[in-house]
C-alpha cells in the first residue's frame, strides 16, 4: 500500500478495532489500496459500509450512495470521512436513494428527524428506498412519479 492508504489503515483500525477481520489490502487497477468492508448489522439485507482510499482520497460507500473526503480522522469537520462514519453507525442518520423502476435517480444521507416522507427531491422517481445501520429505519416507499 502507498504511505496515504496506509497512514488511513492505521487510523482507522485504531478508531475500530473490534473491524480489523474486515480490513485488508487489496488490488484495484493495479493500485495497492486499503478497503474495510463491514456488514451492515441489523439490515435484513446483504449491504456493507465500505471505505477504500482510491485515488489518495478516502471513499465511504453505503448502498447506492458514496461521498469522497480527504482525510480519516484528521478533524471534527463535516469533511472527514470519521465524522461521516461516526453519524452513520450512530443510527442517527439514514441512506436514502431514489429509483425510477430499477434506473438509480440519486441518493444522500439525512438526519433520522428529516426522513423523506415523498419524492420532491426527485420527482421522477417512483421508488424510496432507505436503509439505517441497525436496520430499524429500513423502509421502501412507492410513489407515483411526477415527471
Amino acid at each position: 500500500m502507498d504511505e496515504f492508504s496506509e497512514k488511513i489503515a492505521n487510523k482507522f483500525r485504531s478508531q475500530f478495532p473490534r473491524w480489523i477481520s474486515y480490513c485488508g489490502a487489496v488490488n484495484r487497477d493495479g493500485a495497492v489500496i486499503f478497503e474495510a468492508k463491514i456488514p451492515f448489522p441489523g439490515s435484513k439485507r446483504d449491504a456493507f459500509l465500505t471505505l477504500a482510499t482510491d485515488n489518495q482520497e478516502v471513499t465511504v460507500y453505503l448502498d447506492s450512495y458514496h461521498a469522497h473526503f480527504d482525510d480519516f480522522g484528521e478533524n471534527n469537520s463535516n469533511s472527514d470521512a470519521l465524522v461521516f462514519v461516526q453519524k452513520i453507525i450512530s443510527n442517527e442518520y439514514v441512506v436514502v436513494s431514489y429509483w425510477r423502476d430499477s434506473q438509480w435517480c440519486g441518493s444522500e444521507h439525512v438526519p433520522i428527524n428529516a426522513l423523506p416522507t415523498g419524492n420532491e427531491e426527485y420527482p421522477y422517481a417512483n421508488l424510496v428506498k432507505m436503509y439505517s445501520w441497525l436496520g430499524n429505519y429500513d423502509n421502501e416507499i412507492h410513489y407515483k412519479p411526477r415527471g
